[in-house]
């Protein structure tokens, strides 16, 4: 035995070995195994804070890893669509991070549990109270960040995060200060050490490009979806097996730039393709992405005026939302009332089909309805255009009995 160790120094601590596996699953887009492995290291961490012989310190310490131990266990039933349950655990977890926050070991992992709630509340269709959750993450990573250099990247996730929730809620111009921000981070992080952040950077220079869509800067958009699909192929080609579907948003998010009209097709239909093929294996998780996808490749066709394939795609496209807004109907009720809007648009333009497209069409302004009322400035503006376009099918729709 080397001098100066111990037999106690060479047994490894079960807890952390289960820690640093859930965190190595989650990251390898292993979900349910990583749930496995989430309540294997949380049952141990539990066992140890309860032990009387366990000494203040190590109870502080245990508790601060089981904090974490809960944002993987919320990471990965996001994924998985699983949003009632993540909100519960990430509840716990930021209870459990506040409870001794005056504690050193917990000003870190607060940061990191309030970003957890934020996103569950965020998938629950909470924006509002999302929004609360971010900016405090945001307001302690920075004093973290300040502190240590080690929790730059936590900062630039938060702040990541929170682009994508003040978008949510139609204050863009606030979204893309801070996801600038972010992605200048990131970019720092990545000069020094690119393997560790590649992904973060994508996944801010992807939210960049939305950002800036959303405030009609369509170059810049442009140029930022076209680095996000670049990054997230490169990640793509090094675990196609995590990060296809990465690569399949950012391919969606690139049609969605209107950079030509073939482009936008071809961009759509790979995208289109990876979610089908992801979708096979587990439908679960790459369902409602593979109903976005379905509906930016209708609105691709559509640009070309090929209608009736557009109009097929979004019949497709209307099924499968539906199936979404009936496993989490708070959350999906705006990409719902869009398929609908949509589904109704193609038919309008299209002249055929003109009933069905009244119905949706009506349906989608009382969604829209109910979303403007709770947040005007996000939803105001389309319901405007839904209500025209419902007006505008009525017009067209022959009378019940009609020739």
């Amino acid at each position: 035995m080397p001098d100066g160790t111990t037999e106690a120094d060479e047994v490894p601590d079960p807890a952390r070995v289960a820690f640093e596996l859930s965190g190595r699953l989650v990251l390898a887009g292993r979900y349910e195994e990583a749930l496995t492995a989430t309540d294997g290291a949380a049952g141990l961490y539990r066992a140890r804070i309860a032990d009387a012989r366990t000494g203040r310190l190590e109870a502080l310490g245990a508790a601060a890893s089981l904090a974490y131990v809960l944002v993987f266990r919320c990471e990965a039933l996001s994924k998985l669509g699983r949003w009632e349950e993540c909100l519960r655990t990430a509840s716990e977890a930021v209870a459990l991070s506040r409870s001794q926050q005056a504690d050193a070991p917990f000003a870190a992992p607060l940061g990191a549990t309030l970003m957890g709630l934020a996103t569950a509340l965020w998938g629950l269709g909470r924006p509002q109270e999302a929004l609360a959750m971010a900016r405090e993450s945001v307001g302690l990573n920075r004093r973290l960040a300040r502190a240590d250099a080690a929790y730059r990247p936590q900062l630039a996730h938060a702040l990541s995060l929170l682009g994508v929730v003040l978008s949510r809620l139609g204050l863009h111009a606030e979204a893309l200060k801070v996801t600038k921000e972010s992605v200048a981070l990131y970019r720092r992080l990545t000069s020094a050490d690119p393997a560790a952040h590649a992904l973060g950077l994508a996944q801010a220079v992807n939210n960049l490009a939305r950002r800036r869509s959303a405030r009609g800067q369509g170059r810049r958009a442009l140029r930022s979806a076209q680095e996000a699909v670049t990054l997230y192929r490169q990640l793509a080609r090094a675990n196609p097996a995590v990060h296809r579907r990465d690569l399949a948003m950012a391919l969606g998010n690139l049609a969605r730039t209107h950079f030509g009209r073939e482009a936008s097709l071809a961009a759509a239909e790979e995208s289109v393709a990876l979610l089908e093929d992801l979708d096979q294996g587990d439908p679960r998780v790459h369902g409602a992405l593979l109903a976005d996808a379905l509906s930016v490749l209708a609105a691709a066709l559509a640009d070309l005026g090929r209608l009736r394939e557009a109009a097929e795609v979004t019949t497709r496209a209307l099924a499968m939302m539906r199936e979404q807004a009936a496993i989490n109907p708070v959350a999906r009720r705006g990409d719902l009332a869009l398929a609908l809007a949509f589904h109704a648009r193609v038919r309008a333009e299209a002249g055929t089909d003109l009933a069905e497209g009244l119905a949706a069409a009506t349906e989608a302004v009382g969604l829209m309805r109910e979303l403007a009322a709770e947040v005007p400035q996000m939803y105001a503006s389309s319901l405007a255009e839904v209500r025209a376009l419902e007006d505008r099918l009525r017009a067209l729709t022959p009378p019940p009995g009609a020739e």
